[in-house]
């Protein structure tokens, strides 16, 4: 190769936008392209753990070591610190460089900043955490549902009612029979793709009647295509009850209010008739009234 083809193949690596470093087998940086040189700094007579993270001995995990070792590329993911102490997450790549003998002289090592990607993947995780948390502690019964009506999913309020049925067809969990009810919510969202309310009565694991308000919304792929149902319901069991009690409570007023009437009624007679007959002295009538 000669100086031309020599200095072309070095500006490329001078130019590529991601930290390129050549290493020894004792761990030092031989060469390094600007980029890195402007966020890492001097790397002359200076070993990689010392420039790439600012610590005293070598890594317990190093791509670098596995290259020389297995004698093949390698790959990983890293947190580098800068010389203005900034953490930099990067995806690692090394290959081995041979001389003619055939025998690893050194390893290339290609770093390409992902900590953008790393703190959106961050966020991506405490975002499903934050949802997660909110599925398993709302305070009703929540399950996701497919086509066959099978649990999927469900929540803890759900699993502590109804027991850990994940596969189990969403009948045989809630009215313990074995085939699917009419009508079906579920499966008329997944028909039509509308949200859907019905009030049901089910059985916990324990036998335990309730009655509860159920809501159905579908779950779309990025598609626009329905691929679940979730289905939230509302333990209204102790509204029904009292509902029924104060239906009792109204018989029992209706009923007294109808005797108080009658009583009233038989008052305005006898009073008619003692004053009717104070006013014509008519001892029998008056006799009648009391």
């Amino acid at each position: 190769m000669n100086q031309m083809e020599i200095d072309y193949y070095k500006s490329y690596f001078e130019l590529l936008p991601c930290y390129l470093t050549v290493h020894d087998r004792d761990y030092h940086i031989i060469d390094a392209n600007r980029k890195f040189v402007r966020e890492f700094g001097d790397y002359n007579d200076r070993y990689c753990y010392q420039v790439y993270k600012q610590r005293p001995e070598e890594c317990e995990v190093c791509p670098v070591h596995r290259t020389f070792r297995e004698e093949a590329p390698q790959q990983t993911e890293e947190l580098l610190k800068t010389k203005d102490g900034k953490e930099v997450w990067v995806l690692v790549n090394t290959t081995p460089i041979f001389n003619e003998d055939g025998k690893i002289d050194a390893v290339m090592e290609m770093a390409t900043d992902i900590t953008e990607t790393k703190l959106l993947q961050r966020k991506l995780r405490r975002n499903q955490e934050k949802y997660r948390v909110l599925f398993e502690e709302a305070p009703c019964f929540i399950s996701i549902q497919d086509r066959d009506l099978k649990i999927l999913e469900a929540n803890r309020y759900h699993r502590e009612a109804f027991g850990t049925s994940y596969g189990s067809k969403c009948y045989e969990v809630y009215k313990h029979r074995s085939t699917a009810c009419l009508p079906c919510i579920v499966r008329d969202t997944f028909s039509d793709g509308e949200e859907r309310t019905r009030e049901e009565v089910v059985t916990s694991r324990n036998n335990k009647r309730m009655n509860v308000l159920v809501y159905t919304a579908p779950i779309r792929n990025s598609k626009g295509e329905i691929v679940k149902v979730v289905e939230m319901s509302a333990d209204i069991t102790t509204i029904r009850q009292l509902q029924d009690k104060l239906s009792s409570v109204g018989l029992l007023i209706s009923s007294i209010s109808h005797g108080i009437k009658g009583l009233l009624n038989g008052l305005d007679g006898g009073i008619y008739l003692v004053n009717s007959g104070l006013k014509k002295d008519d001892r029998k009538r008056i006799n009648q009234g009391w």
